[in-house]
């Protein structure tokens, strides 16, 4: 569950940061999940979290090229099935570049993937009743988020280079970039800042990052280490 924060106007950002986090703590009440406050560089936005795997899906979700936009506020969706109101719960919502939302339940496995069990069942009649209603509804558990330990560690390292970088233009440094890319066919990050120099390297770096969210390029950041050896490229 989450809960988000724009930066434009209002209050401060250190005020909405100490009010949306107290509000979570007290939200929160006997639990001992982590609570997160990160930034979204996909919906430029600040969000609360509240367990290290709705962490882990964030950074999933903002790696996912296939992904327009993600909200992660949290709802409860009330559907109307045979006769009867459901109360979905979402944790979040994604718009896909080809326009289908989907709403996202995030949580570690339990009775749900046994099929004779009452929460198998529950889960059935929430996904037939958001399909009726035009959205997928599915549910993401630990084994999938967690399926690709080495794209989570990059990519947790890709958006706090993201954040560091909020407060600039990127748009130049992805032109420079585009056309760098146009002519070469393929760069790595330690070629880029041979090429760009070291005191705007981490610009150039941020504006690598979101292309690739975009997916205007592809990297090999879902099978090595990220470094001045990662590659992109041209698809």
């Amino acid at each position: 569950m989450a809960s988000s924060s724009t930066k434009a106007g209002g209050k401060r950002l250190g005020t909405r940061l100490r009010g949306n986090l107290s509000a979570a703590y007290g939200q929160r009440g006997t639990a001992v999940n982590s609570l997160w406050y990160v930034y979204s560089p996909r919906s430029d936005s600040d969000w609360i979290l509240r367990s290290d795997l709705e962490w882990d899906h964030f950074v999933l979700a903002e790696s996912d090229p296939d992904i327009a936009l993600c909200s992660y506020l949290p709802q409860q969706h009330r559907l109307l099935y045979e006769g009867e109101q459901l109360s979905v719960a979402v944790d979040a919502t994604v718009t896909h570049l080809d326009g289908s939302i989907e709403w996202r339940r995030v949580k570690f496995a339990g009775a749900e993937t046994d099929e004779n069990s009452s929460a198998a069942t529950e889960l059935a009649r929430s996904v037939a009743a958001s399909d009726r209603a035009g959205v997928k509804y599915t549910l993401w558990i630990e084994d999938v988020i967690r399926r690709n330990p080495i794209l989570l560690a990059n990519w947790r390292r890709a958006i706090a280079w993201l954040a560091a970088a909020r407060e600039h233009s990127l748009a130049p440094y992805q032109v420079e970039l585009g056309r760098k890319l146009r002519a070469e066919g393929s760069l790595t990050l330690g070629q880029i800042e041979l090429l760009f120099g070291e005191a705007s390297f981490a610009l150039y770096a941020a504006a690598v990052f979101r292309e690739l969210q975009r997916g205007t390029y592809v990297s090999n950041l879902h099978e090595a280490q990220l470094s001045r050896a990662t590659f992109v490229q041209i698809p």
